[in-house]
C-alpha cells in the first residue's frame, strides 16, 4: 500500500489516521520466500510535527508460514510489528536512510518488509523432538518410520572396517 505524504508535510499540525493493509503475499529473500498466512487491516497515525517533519505510528501482526528446519513442515510464525518513525524531509540527505520513501510517497509494504526481516528466526522447529527427514528416502520420520539404513559411517574408520570385511569369518 502506498500513502501520499504531501498533505502531511505541507499542512502544519495536520493529523490523520489512515486505514491500511499489507498488499504483499510473501516475504522474499535471496533463495527463499515465506508466505504471509494471516494479516489484518490496521490504523496508521500520520502527524505533521513542524516544518517538513512527519511522524508515522502503527502496530500490526502478520503470521508467516516458515518451514521446520528438520522436517520442512510449514509452521505458523507470528511477527509483531510496532513502528514509530519520524521523517524529517528538510534534512533528508540520503535516500538510503528511508528506502521506503520516493517522492513523498510512503511504500508501507517496503517499510513492513524492513521491520519483518530482522525478526525472522535463524531456525524454527515444529516441536522440540522433531525427528526430521530420512536422509536416504526423504520420509518425514515424525509421521512414520521408513526402515532405511541410516547409520553414518565415520570416514576415519573406513580402513578398519575394510580389514573387518576382509577377515570376516563365515
Amino acid at each position: 500500500m502506498k500513502i501520499q505524504l504531501s498533505k502531511f508535510i505541507s499542512v502544519p499540525k495536520y493529523e490523520e489516521t489512515v486505514e491500511a493493509s499489507i498488499d504483499m503475499d510473501e516475504i522474499k529473500l535471496t533463495g527463499v520466500s515465506y508466505p504471509i498466512r494471516t494479516r489484518t487491516g490496521f490504523p496508521v497515525l500520520i502527524q505533521n510535527r513542524g516544518k517538513d517533519k512527519v511522524v508515522l505510528k502503527f502496530e500490526t501482526e502478520v503470521v508467516l508460514g516458515i518451514p521446520c528446519s528438520r522436517c520442512l513442515e510449514e509452521i505458523p510464525y507470528p511477527v509483531s510489528i510496532k513502528v514509530m518513525e519520524e521523517i524529517d524531509f528538510g534534512h533528508m540527505e540520503e535516500e538510503e536512510e528511508f528506502p521506503y520513501l520516493e517522492d513523498k510517497v510512503l511504500d508501507l509494504d517496503m517499510l513492513i518488509f524492513d521491520e519483518i526481516v530482522p525478526k525472522l528466526p535463524t531456525r524454527v522447529l515444529c516441536r522440540e523432538d522433531c525427528k526430521g527427514l530420512c536422509p536416504v528416502c526423504g520420509t518425514n520420520l515424525n509421521e512414520k518410520e521408513c526402515g532405511c539404513d541410516r547409520t553414518v559411517a565415520d570416514p576415519r574408520m573406513a580402513a578398519i572396517q575394510d580389514i573387518f570385511k576382509n577377515f570376516k569369518e563365515v
